[in-house]
């Protein structure tokens, strides 16, 4: 009997059991994190929230917003009644910079400067001996500004296409822009106040014949810069979104801020013209003759090369501000055409130059800019930029009155260009 009734009742704890076959899905090994999981759940895939499984290709845009609430699918079936606590769409790291294509369009308030103290082209002196408190000059001055005509706008244009997104987050884009329009623009007259006249610098014509003497010159000075590039840029995003209790129990799905970078390589061509003319009237070319004269100067730099540069910025959900700097080497093809000629019937002295060299030259940029984010597509924008080229030709740098002509060409200058800039992006 003592045996019997353990038998009895394993008999009837086995009829009263459920049987193993009932489990619909086995489960398998637990590895890596899902050891808490249960068993029921097939971890083969999952889904993702845009309806996509995590071994899919990821699609090349943000998914943008959810029209669905949040199901709780990937911590289990539990997890449902979070349907009944939605959070409100706020924005997020795909809220932002969604599209296939974008565009930025800025204008830049440009001031050009070449030589901080300029270049003198003429002058009068006048010594005063009578004055009762000793001696002292007065001079008359043709000075070609170096910081002048001051501010000039130029347009700036980018039209970018997304390729793609990388396992780490990265957008991965084709940029073209371009850069310029801008024209500064300078003239001066001036007359002289005594019999003697306006005399060149001497560090301009030496001692070859000029324009020494007239009783007036005056001068037109141009400068145009255009540019073009095309970039291939790797930029990262926003991070996760974070989901914020409010204190009146509202669930909020915000933006997390978070420190972005980008960086860049590409091609890039920039082209600064240059005229000069300049004018003299009534040249002292004998003791009875005074007739004009001229010299005018063209000149030319086409550069292209590479360049590199990267960006850190810090971006919220409404506004972000941003450092950028990019720059590089460039062969610069330059051109001069120059004619100069110190009288009309009689000739003192004239020279004709037409040449090309070649040299390396430094172009770089930077800038700040900040963004306001008007809608997830539509950012105004704000900023400072300054870009900079050295080893170029300038025009006022050629002038030299060597009789024929001089073949070489003046390649040590350069051009600072500060200023600010405001404009518009979208993407779509």
């Amino acid at each position: 009997m003592k045996i019997i009734h353990p038998l009895l009742l394993g008999l009837t704890l086995a009829l009263a059991s459920r049987g193993a076959t009932a489990q619909e899905v086995l489960s398998g090994p637990m590895t890596g994190d899902a050891g808490d999981l249960p068993p029921a759940i097939d971890l083969t895939e999952e889904p993702s929230y845009s309806g996509q499984s995590v071994g899919e290709e990821l699609e090349p845009i943000a998914v943008g917003e959810e029209s669905q609430t949040f199901d709780g699918s990937i911590l289990g079936e539990p997890m449902q009644l979070l349907e009944q606590c939605s959070p409100y769409f706020e924005s997020s790291g795909t809220w932002l910079q969604r599209g296939f294509w974008f565009t930025e369009v800025d204008y830049v308030a440009f001031n050009r400067g070449w030589e901080r103290k300029g270049l003198v082209l003429a002058n009068e002196e006048r010594i005063v001996t009578t004055n009762p408190i000793g001696q002292y000059i007065v001079q008359n001055i043709l000075n070609i500004g170096g910081e002048k005509p001051g501010m000039d706008g130029v347009g700036r244009v980018k039209l970018g296409r997304f390729l793609f997104r990388d396992a780490r987050n990265r957008d991965h884009l084709l940029e073209a822009s371009w850069l310029g329009g801008g024209n500064w623009q300078q003239g001066v007259s001036l007359n002289a106040a005594t019999t003697a006249g306006l005399q060149v610098s001497n560090f301009i014509d030496r001692v070859n014949e000029s324009f020494d003497g007239a009783r007036s010159m005056n001068y037109a000075y141009s400068s145009e810069m255009n540019s073009g590039e095309l970039n291939y840029t790797v930029r990262t995003r926003m991070s996760r979104d974070q989901l914020q209790l409010q204190p009146n129990g509202t669930w909020v799905r915000a933006a997390n801020p978070t420190k972005t970078y980008s960086y860049l390589a590409g091609l890039r061509y920039v082209d600064i013209s240059e005229d000069l003319n300049w004018n003299a009237d009534e040249i002292p070319l004998t003791s009875t003759l005074s007739e004009s004269g001229f010299y005018t100067v063209d000149t030319e730099n086409r550069m292209l090369g590479t360049q590199i540069g990267g960006s850190f910025g810090y971006e919220t959900a409404r506004w972000s501000i941003t450092a950028t700097a990019k720059g590089g080497g460039y062969w610069n093809r330059m051109h001069l055409n120059s004619a100069f000629q110190v009288g009309q019937t009689t000739i003192l002295n004239s020279g004709e130059t037409d040449s090309t060299e070649d040299n390396l030259s430094f172009v770089g940029e930077a800038g700040i800019l900040t963004k306001w984010h008007l809608r997830p597509n539509i950012s105004l924008r704000a900023g400072l930029d300054i870009l900079y080229v050295e080893s170029i030709a300038l025009a006022p740098f050629q002038v030299n009155f060597i009789p024929g002509g001089y073949s070489a060409i003046a390649s040590g200058g350069d051009s600072v260009y500060m200023g600010g800039s405001l404009g518009i992006e979208s993407y779509w």
